[in-house]
């Protein structure tokens, strides 16, 4: 099978809540007003709760604290607000799952890392919007699950990675497809924006454009975040090229720092967003 086929497979897998659906339809309708929005996510009390706590948490550094998901949605705005109900919506569909073929604990803390790191840099390089690079990389290894439910055997091979293969790479010789091409199929079919797509979709790749930072930052978030999980495979110097360091006006002091913000924060979204993985820590 291909990505495509092993996404579509996949689709009713991760069910979202009904919530989320009602939620992205207000979303999009150019009538719905923002009290419409938070009557539906009120309705769904691990939503509000989730929502609520991530609101308040460190990553969004807001100077006061949001007690009402009505502050949330005027304070955080719809398009950040959308961001986190995505995140919370996969989060819930996907910690559903279980299986003895991959390290879950190294998916999840992975992919936590990966959306820290992803909306420090987006944050430190002014980019607006920089939730999107948030979900990217919460969701950047997806298609791991996807495989996973469908392969477990292949699952399991593909974690086998080590200094001379990268994970990616032994991906692609597998499966002859990557976990994020897997991953950017699913994304497609459940229909979210290309903005958190494109860069998801091409977080391999080593066409460096300047105008493209969102797919830079995509780059680097995923190494990054590799990097702090495997300290004893693989390094920033070796996973990163440093043009992309150029184009983006970045050192690597910078990275450090997007990595301690990840180390700090990571426990805390990790028990908000999947706590039936972050109660072994």
């Amino acid at each position: 099978m291909n990505a495509l086929q092993y996404a579509q497979n996949a689709v009713e897998l991760f069910a979202f809540p009904d919530s989320y659906i009602r939620v992205k339809e207000l979303m999009e309708s150019d009538t719905a007003s923002l009290d419409d929005i938070a009557e539906v996510i009120l309705l769904d009390p691990v939503l509000t709760s989730k929502l609520l706590k991530l609101a308040n948490s460190a990553v969004y550094r807001l100077p006061y604290q949001v007690e009402s998901v009505s502050k949330a949605l005027l304070v955080l705005g719809k398009a950040q607000l959308y961001n986190l109900v995505v995140s919370i919506a996969v989060s819930s569909a996907c910690s559903k799952l279980s299986s003895s073929s991959i390290d879950l604990e190294r998916f999840w803390e992975q992919s936590i890392n990966a959306a820290l790191i992803g909306k420090y840099l987006a944050n430190f390089c002014g980019l607006r919007q920089p939730d999107r690079l948030y979900v990217s990389g919460l969701l950047h290894n997806i298609g791991e699950l996807v495989v996973m439910q469908q392969a477990p055997d292949s699952a399991a091979q593909c974690q086998q990675y080590s200094v001379d293969i990268k994970p990616w790479q032994l991906q692609q010789t597998v499966l002859g497809f990557t976990y994020a091409a897997c991953g950017a199929e699913l994304l497609n079919l459940w229909q979210l924006p290309d903005s958190i797509v494109e860069p998801l979709a091409r977080q391999h790749s080593t066409q460096f454009n300047v105008s493209e930072p969102d797919v830079l930052i995509s780059y680097l978030t995923v190494r990054l975040a590799l990097a702090n999980q495997h300290p004893d495979l693989y390094s920033i110097k070796t996973l990163v090229d440093p043009f992309v360091l150029e184009l983006l006006h970045l050192e690597q002091a910078d990275l450090i720092k997007a990595i301690d913000f990840c180390n700090t924060e990571g426990l805390f979204i990790l028990s908000v967003l999947n706590p039936r993985i972050s109660t072994i820590y």
